[in-house]
């Protein structure tokens, strides 16, 4: 009986020969490396899965997307999740600058301390152009970071955007609301963004420029 071709997780599982590649991969790059799933969704969720001592280095956030940046078993990925990991905005500055990473439309970030100057980063990219799935829980984005959002004019295909526990109150919410860019969105979680005002919860609800959202989160 021929030998059954190994599927890409056993591959990557096969000791350390990591499809052939082992011998070429540091320590750091055997982990990435892993955290591909079919080739496809690339998903690091924790800082600490590169830590051997417990603690995370300082400047765990850049090396990471330096790591990302330059490492060709990306190429044919159509997911980008990377939570808790402390990119900032100077690690996501060197991943939308990759010369290998594609453009994703399954884009998750949460917990990544952006701010609003990773924001400005993040809507300026063309990179991130066929995103239709964006997560960028718990960054620390007030109404300055959701007016980059809402005028970007690469982030115009986002259909399902979660922003839940930032800060960008009743005048990021305004912005959303008025935003011509995001009219394909349909689904919508702004919980946890200090969003008050009655004026910013109904513009939100009635707005004239979502009219194919169905979903729609505020508390």
């Amino acid at each position: 009986m021929p030998e059954k071709l190994k599927n890409w997780e056993e591959l990557c599982n096969d000791g350390e020969n990591y499809g052939g590649e082992g011998e070429n991969l540091s320590p750091k790059e055997k982990i990435l490396f892993e955290n591909i799933k079919d080739k496809k969704i690339l998903k690091i969720q924790d800082a600490y899965l590169f830590s051997k001592t417990g603690k995370i280095e300082e400047d765990h956030g850049r090396d990471l997307a330096e790591l990302i940046a330059n490492f060709p078993f990306v190429k044919t990925i159509s997911s980008l999740i990377i939570t808790h990991n402390r990119l900032g905005p100077e690690g996501l500055q060197i991943l939308v600058k990759s010369p290998v990473l594609p453009k994703v439309n399954y884009l998750h970030l949460g917990s990544n301390d952006l701010g609003n100057e990773g924001m400005a980063i993040l809507a300026q990219t063309p990179l991130f152009s066929e995103v239709t799935t964006l997560n960028l829980e718990c960054n620390g984005i007030t109404a300055e970071g959701a007016k980059a959002l809402a005028t970007s004019p690469y982030l115009t295909k986002v259909e399902h955007l979660n922003l839940v526990d930032n800060r960008i109150g009743d005048e990021g919410a305004l912005a959303i609301a008025d935003s011509d860019n995001l009219s394909n969105l349909n689904y919508l979680h702004l919980g946890g963004n200090r969003i008050k005002s009655e004026e910013a919860k109904s513009a939100l609800k009635n707005s004239s420029k979502l009219t194919k959202l169905e979903k729609l989160k505020i508390f």
